[in-house]
């Protein structure tokens, strides 16, 4: 036998999945366009053209050096003066960190060589120098 069912004439309870989905969305999109300005350096450094290998992921300081001669050290303006008390102090607490330099390729190497012999000094237990991959990735 088949049983009849009844109809209570209440609406049946319905859960709209849609606006979720489209807030989801949104949410995803803007993220999506504002990622790409979240990893911008302080100073805009043109790399000089290498071709080399990608470094391990790693424990980094990057110093970036700019063709105006201004320092940052990871978000930290420096000057000359004060890169290597920065860095000793850095290093004193990450001994295994690797010293990264992004140097502009229009500096005279001379002042590179000035703030790698500071990076020295201050106990970094490596150093790399940055350039600019030949299909333009950034390597070390």
């Amino acid at each position: 036998m088949a049983r009849k069912h009844k109809h209570s004439g209440l609406p049946t309870p319905k859960t709209d999945v849609v606006p979720i989905i489209n807030v989801s969305l949104v949410v995803v999109l803007t993220l999506m366009i504002i990622s790409p300005f979240l990893n911008k350096p302080e100073l805009d450094v043109d790399l000089p053209d290498a071709t080399t290998t990608e470094t391990e992921d790693q424990d980094k300081v990057e110093i970036l050096f700019a063709r105006d001669g201004s320092l940052v050290v990871g978000q930290e303006a420096v000057t000359l003066e004060t890169l290597e008390p920065t860095l000793a102090a850095t290093f004193a607490e990450q001994p295994t960190s690797m010293a990264v330099v992004k140097a502009d390729q229009g500096i005279a190497y001379g002042d590179v060589e000035a703030v790698i012999a500071a990076i020295q000094r201050a106990g970094a237990p490596r150093i790399a120098l940055a350039t600019e991959q030949k299909n333009g990735e950034a390597a070390q």
